[in-house]
């Protein structure tokens, strides 16, 4: 997304200080710990991505089909599945498809999984045709919520509260069998979330997204039989409930996207060992990699950045996409994200957080710079004639340090501003200047940042009048 222009927006808080000959005048009518003048943050008016609105009551899961240029999305209010091109045309909705909720795709492309929870059942579905082929039992009062494709068995997470497993679906034989009760016994609270690595398809990764802490274990499932070969129960913080997960394109490590820590968590696949982060924000609730290794990081956000984009290999985060237009501010939903096989685009599956709002989904291509938000705060008195000034830039990315703010101050009566020395902002955004004003009247200070290759800019203001 390359910014065309931008939307202004003016935020001003307030205190009462008055010393010497210097009082600084603010308004009456706010009151902020951190007090602030007026301050102004520009944010890109970027060119808006192709958005269609899906027939979907609800968003249960993703599935992105390469071969044949498809995305097939779960409803599991509708109890359908919803077919749309690449560009977001909707092509199909398969509907009686109770509960449908999590989704696996055959490593041919032929055949899309749908768990049915509510049909205690697994649906296997033409991704030509998109008709219905086959229905797996998995008996009842199972209700399988997820399922991963491993080989010619289908495993999937199954239960109620309080009765979690995994079990498995036996394609090779005339009449597929059933296996339940794979897991360690009372492992899983309720049906657990099951993730197939695409590099190694004898490796599946189990996680719970109820309840907090929630727990995580690696399965190697070759021989018919889950093994388990690692688990934790709160790898280093993680303290949210699972929203998503993804493999790394070699199969050696997995992504985590959790209400918190407000970072995308990377674990190794062979020990759940942390190996690492991808900054983010709050909330994590989706995570995709590309199978060229790009990584898209999505959080639950209302008023900022929503998707943290990194390049293959690195763990910095080189442009973001906010949703936010005008006065829409759409969600990222759990589990939101897919890339297309080339990398190119990436889907986004949203939703406006009022009643009745739709699911949309949005295809993005090129990522934006974050916004960034310049803090003048209200200054103090030094020596006697000396104002003392701090401020603090921030954004979703991080702010180099020794980053320039620009500062002026706007003499009583003058018309143009007086350049003053440029302060650096250290590693935390934070800098501070001192001024001596003469005259009298109301005198206008502002800093500056003009942006960079990540951040857009953005100004600070405070009123100070002099007499």
């Amino acid at each position: 997304m390359i910014p065309r222009g931008f939307r202004i927006g003016r935020r001003t808080t307030t205190a009462a200080l008055a010393a010497l000959a210097v009082t600084l005048v603010v308004p009456h009518t706010a009151v902020a710990a951190d007090p602030a003048g007026t301050r102004t943050a520009w944010r890109a008016v970027t060119p808006q991505p192709r958005v269609a609105t899906l027939p979907m009551e609800d968003y249960g899961d993703l599935v992105v089909d390469g071969a044949h240029q498809k995305l097939f999305l779960s409803d599991p209010a509708g109890g359908a599945v919803v077919v749309t091109d690449f560009r977001g045309a909707v092509l199909q909705r398969i509907t009686g498809l109770p509960g449908a909720a999590k989704l696996a795709l055959a490593p041919d492309s032929a055949t899309l999984y749908a768990a049915l929870p509510d049909a205690d059942a697994i649906a296997a579905i033409s991704t030509t045709t998109h008709r219905v082929t086959a229905r797996y039992a998995t008996g009842e009062g199972t209700g399988p919520a997820s399922v991963v494709v491993s080989g010619k068995r289908l495993w999937f997470g199954y239960g109620g509260l309080g009765a979690g497993d995994i079990g498995s679906v036996d394609l090779t034989t005339a009449r597929p069998v059933v296996r339940l009760g794979q897991s360690v016994a009372d492992r899983w609270y309720s049906a657990p979330s099951l993730y197939v690595s695409p590099a190694d398809p004898g490796t599946v990764v189990a996680g719970q997204e109820i309840g907090s802490p929630t727990p995580i274990a690696v399965y190697d499932v070759r021989t018919g039989v889950a093994r388990e070969k690692a688990y934790r129960w709160n790898p280093s913080g993680y303290t949210g409930t699972l929203a998503d997960l993804a493999f790394s394109p070699d199969g050696k490590h997995i992504v985590l996207a959790s209400g918190a820590p407000y970072y995308h968590q990377v674990l190794r696949t062979a020990d759940l060992a942390d190996a690492g982060q991808y900054p983010s924000a709050a909330y994590p609730d989706a995570v995709a990699v590309a199978p060229s290794g790009a990584v898209a990081a999505g959080v639950d956000s209302s008023h900022g950045s929503d998707v943290f984009m990194y390049r293959p290999g690195t763990r910095v985060s080189h442009g973001v996409f906010e949703f936010a237009s005008g006065d829409s501010s759409p969600l990222l939903l759990p589990g939101g994200l897919g890339w297309a096989p080339d990398s190119r685009r990436l889907f986004a599956v949203t939703q406006e957080f009022h009643e009745g709002a739709p699911v949309t989904l949005r295809v993005l291509t090129s990522p934006g710079r974050a916004v960034s938000d310049l803090a003048l705060y209200i200054p103090s008195w030094g020596e006697p004639g000396e104002l003392r000034f701090g401020g603090r830039l921030s954004s979703d990315l991080p702010i180099a340090p020794g980053t320039e703010i620009r500062i002026s101050r706007l003499d009583p009566g003058a018309t143009e501003a007086t350049a003053l020395p440029s302060v650096k902002a250290d590693a935390e955004g934070a800098f501070a200047f001192t001024d001596r004003p003469m005259g009298s009247g109301l005198a206008v200070y502002t800093a500056s940042f003009g942006g960079d290759a990540l951040h857009l800019p953005s100004i600070g203001r405070t009123e100070v009048q002099l007499g």
